[in-house]
């Protein structure tokens, strides 16, 4: 069912300096960067727990396909989908459970990695604001977000992950 759906990216740039490279490249970025900065949830059921807590935290949730006949998992994840939609929470599907977990260099482990939430990053703590500070995000995740918001509304194609 997913395979059909599965597109290759188009080499076309998008708006920022950082990435002239498929949307796959800027994906590759942002979890590398969210990663280091420890600004990651992996996996489908904390990545519930933590929204069920924090409607306003993450910026990207991105989904793998779930195994064929594992229709408790689809059904999580099409729950968490329409929460993440009618929370403003960018919705990417990747192609792949098993190239997410290369990405972020966890190739040996049994964890989870259906879901991956990216939260916003950190903003200053002595400031009295509440409002969130789009300035700090870098060249790729704005780049993800243009991605994002010329396919809103859409059905999303799935993104092809890079092999390494």
């Amino acid at each position: 069912m997913y395979d059909e759906s599965v597109v290759s990216v188009k080499t076309e740039t998008f708006s920022g300096a950082a990435a002239k490279s498929p949307i796959s490249q800027c994906i590759r970025t942002v979890l590398r960067r969210a990663c280091v900065e420890k600004r990651l949830t992996i996996g489908l059921l904390p990545a519930i727990q933590y929204l069920s807590k924090n409607t306003n935290g993450a910026l990207f949730c991105l989904t793998a396909a779930a195994p064929p006949g594992d229709s408790a998992t689809h059904m999580q994840e099409v729950l968490l989908q329409a929460f993440c939609d009618e929370n403003d929470i960018y919705v990417i599907k990747v192609d792949s459970e098993n190239k997410l977990k290369r990405l972020l260099g966890f190739c040996k482990t049994a964890m989870d990695f259906s879901c991956i939430l990216v939260h916003y990053p950190y903003a200053d703590p002595f400031s009295d604001s509440q409002e969130i500070d789009l300035s700090i995000l870098s060249e790729a995740e704005k780049d993800l977000i243009d991605h994002c918001d010329t396919n809103w509304g859409t059905q999303m194609p799935v993104i092809k992950l890079p092999e390494k």
